[in-house]
């Protein structure tokens, strides 16, 4: 078993309403049909960001610095979870590291001193697992244990993606539905909330919120030969790096319905009882919609995630530990229930089941 607890969630302080940035900021780069469709067929109603979007000139293409670094953002949840605990005791820590910094040290260089980490803590940085890296982190975390790792395990995951659409789409005159490229950095950049989140994983149940069993993590990746959404970096011709994505939508959702309904049916397999709530991760009205009918959920069960998708957007690959702190703060889960979520990204899918135990 697993033991999770301290769970903290923090959002990037700028916070909008899809219509304010398409009515208000983007109004002079879309066209009305664009509009139409990312106020009503998203199923978001609000984003936060890490930029004061005010203070941004959409009609300049010269690169935004965020006002608010990921960075800070880490070290505020983290912070929080290990509250007044012995620092020592941290004896790994792992980031999911979601954002656009690749070419950057991985984010435990800053972070080990800035949190007063021990100097021989075990370090690992998850990049490119994009939505889908808590199932990962869980096993990652059993396997630290089960080898005789020393100390609990100092998860911090975060997601900032508003610096790659915000950059692209400001180098875009005009935005239709039929430059499909164009179109889809839009709803990207629309769909995303910057945040981060962290949680303390233990062996021990003292103190902790949640138990997860191990063999009730299910993992399932994509082999199919040509991905379905790719992203590359290249220099344009000023020598300005550039993200050039290419997203087949309706390839990347046939995939993850299927392999999120294969996760689903393994874990079932071994779960000893029934799910009181199903979590699903947030990518928009569409995946979810699609994600929910491939694996037969009852509307009853998965109403929360709509309604965390409407008030925070996606929540990248932080939007499953956000669904589990959720149920504990709504009471949406009782005490010796379980919950199950299903968490999906470019690469695959998979799907975990948590007992809430206090």
């Amino acid at each position: 078993m697993v033991w999770l607890s301290g769970i903290s969630v923090v959002r990037a302080p700028f916070r909008y309403s899809i219509s304010e940035i398409v009515d208000d900021m983007l109004r002079d780069k879309m066209d009305k049909e664009s509009r139409a469709y990312a106020k009503s067929r998203l199923g978001i109603e609000y984003v936060y960001k890490s930029y004061d979007l005010s203070k941004v000139d959409f009609g300049s293409d010269r690169y935004v610095e965020p006002h608010i670094a990921i960075d800070g953002l880490y070290r505020q949840a983290a912070s929080v979870s290990l509250g007044g605990m012995d620092r020592s005791g941290i004896g790994m820590l792992i980031t999911v590291n979601d954002n656009p910094q690749y070419l950057d040290p991985a984010p435990t260089a800053g972070l080990v001193p800035q949190l007063s980490l021990r100097h021989d803590i075990r370090a690992q940085n998850l990049q490119g697992l994009a939505c889908s890296a808590l199932p990962e982190s869980l096993l990652n975390s059993a396997g630290h244990f089960a080898m005789g790792g020393q100390g609990d395990v100092l998860l911090i995951m975060g997601s900032g993606y508003t610096e790659w659409f915000l950059d692209r789409i400001k180098q875009i005159k005009h935005i239709t539905r039929k430059s499909r490229g164009d179109f889809y950095s839009l709803i990207y950049f629309l769909i995303f909330s910057d945040a981060a989140a962290s949680a303390i994983i233990s062996s021990e149940p003292d103190g902790a919120q949640i138990c997860i069993d191990p063999h009730h993590v299910v993992v399932s990746r994509s082999t199919r030969p040509a991905p379905a959404a790719t992203l590359k970096m290249s220099p344009d011709s000023r020598c300005r790096m550039i993200f050039d994505m290419s997203l087949d939508p309706r390839g990347l959702r046939d995939d993850i319905v299927r392999l999120a309904a294969r996760s689903l049916t393994q874990l079932r397999r071994s779960l000893p009882g029934g799910i009181e709530i199903f979590g699903i991760h947030t990518a928009g009205k569409k995946f979810v919609d699609s994600v929910a009918e491939g694996c037969s959920l009852d509307h009853s069960k998965i109403r929360m995630s709509y309604d965390i998708m409407s008030s925070t957007g996606n929540m990248g690959a932080l939007s499953s530990i956000q669904f589990v702190d959720e149920c504990i703060r709504r009471d949406a889960i009782s005490k010796g229930n379980m919950g199950c979520f299903i968490d999906y990204g470019w690469e695959g899918a998979g799907a975990f089941a948590f007992e809430r135990i206090s």
